[in-house]
């Protein structure tokens, strides 16, 4: 941010300033709302899809004043980018430096396409690189477990951004097996591992058994893509003997959205390239600090595909009070509790969602993954929770019976008697291996959707 303010002529022009010796927070959102009109102004020329949505709603970009009156402009749902992706685009097919095909749903879900020119992706490894140093200083080694083989992957985006602050990365291919990565690790000696949530956790259960993980040296676990329970976050800082830092992003926005800090309370995001809201999902209404609602973002810096107020389904608040790292500049976001994507009702309009069973079924050391089939029998919603292990035990199936059973909206569904919950099946370890990219951990089976 301090750079972008210092480096922006047009931004000093726009609030009458010479130069910055010191950045407040009045500065950020000066900044922001510079960048807010500017962009608005470039979406309503460039973009088909801007350009008749304002129209429609009778929206004029000139008019937006202030940051509160973004609440003028409707929202983007994602169901419209996968309608006609090409109606957002601002910039020719030629200029289109990446393209990326995705569902944000796991295995189901509708496909999304997003597009980002050359300049988009500098401003993505600018703030990877930033974000990165939370754990990273210059000359450190960063064994990146992310999937790559082809040109601007977001391994190849990671990598680029940590040569930006004098890191050396090294690409170890997500599908590669445990004893493959372990390998990997004692050759190239990193100080941080990152990767995906569910892949590192898998890793290191399986490795622990045969290797000394904490005597490694690695100074930091960055975890990406997936919801980290702090049962799990324990587990990994004791196998690995560090502490474990959190990034969040979506695709739509080049994965590059917030970090946390070395105070661990919330992610600090990229202020200077996204504009965040926390509104209520049921009616669209913008919420204070600290109240928990859907996450609304707004690129600020986009050419190729700029987002107006995208709905991102996921629940978060903004927090209010400093953090503690000393940063009392920067906004940051409360942790991700659920997507609303990934949300699903049983019974009586009870929702469950996979970081409720993460913070049940992760608080069991010998648990490495799950499966909850939904299915329908005798008028009842049956749940049949799949567990895999890395051993078998009659005693752990009760435990975990046990535990499940006096989560409260569990519990709730089955007192309701439009709930049932099958018998606890656990799994040998490896089962659920293959599933590891498109994990999608709650599995619908009824013939009829809900949520």
């Amino acid at each position: 941010m301090r750079q972008r303010l210092k480096d922006d002529d047009e931004y000093r022009q726009f609030i009458g300033k010479d130069s910055l010796a010191e950045i407040t927070s009045s500065d950020v959102q000066d900044f922001q709302l510079y960048k807010l009109k500017r962009i608005l102004n470039y979406a309503y020329d460039k973009s088909p899809f801007y350009h008749d949505l304002f129209t429609r709603h009778r929206v004029n970009p000139n008019d937006i004043l202030s940051l509160d009156a973004l609440a003028k402009v409707p929202f983007t749902e994602p169901s419209y980018i996968t309608k006609n992706p090409y109606d957002f685009s601002c910039v020719s097919l030629g200029e289109i430096a990446r393209s990326t095909v995705f569902t944000t749903s796991g295995a189901t879900g509708p496909w999304k396409k997003v597009f980002w020119t050359k300049g988009d992706l500098e401003t993505i490894t600018d703030f990877m690189g930033a974000g990165m140093k939370s754990c990273v200083a210059s000359d450190d080694v960063v064994l990146i477990m992310l999937r790559s083989g082809r040109p601007n992957s977001c391994a190849e985006l990671l990598a680029k951004g940590l040569e930006k602050v004098d890191a050396f990365p090294v690409i170890s291919d997500i599908s590669l097996a445990t004893e493959e990565h372990i390998r990997a690790i004692k050759e190239h000696r990193p100080d941080v591992l990152f990767g995906r949530t569910a892949s590192l956790h898998r890793m290191s259960k399986e490795a622990q058994e045969k290797h000394d993980l904490a005597g490694l040296g690695l100074k930091a676990v960055f975890v990406t893509s997936g919801y980290l329970s702090e049962t799990m976050r324990r587990e990994l800082e004791n196998i690995w003997d560090c502490p474990v830092f959190v990034h969040y992003g979506l695709n739509e926005m080049g994965m590059a959205v917030a970090v946390e800090c070395e105070a661990h309370q919330g992610y600090h995001y990229d202020q200077a390239d996204f504009l965040l809201e926390v509104v209520d999902p049921r009616t669209g209404a913008i919420l204070g600090n600290d109240k928990r609602g859907e996450l609304v973002i707004t690129t600020l810096s986009r050419e190729a595909m700029p987002l107006i107020r995208y709905r991102t389904n996921d629940i978060s608040c903004l927090l209010g009070s400093p953090c503690e790292c000393g940063s009392f500049t920067l906004q940051r976001i409360g942790k991700i509790i659920k997507n609303l994507d990934t949300t699903v009702k049983i019974g009586e309009d009870v929702d469950i969602f996979p970081s409720l069973f993460d913070e049940l079924l992760y608080s069991f050391s010998n648990v490495i993954d799950y499966r909850v089939h939904i299915s329908r029998m005798d008028d009842k919603d049956v749940l049949t929770i799949k567990v895999e292990v890395n051993k078998l035990s009659d005693e752990d199936r009760m435990t975990i019976n046990e535990a499940i059973l006096r989560a409260e909206p569990i519990k709730r569904s089955l007192e309701s008697g439009k709930v049932a919950l099958s018998q606890i099946e656990l799994v040998s370890q490896g089962e659920f291996a293959s599933f590891i990219r498109t994990r999608r951990p709650i599995i619908d089976e009824r013939t009829h959707f809900c949520g």
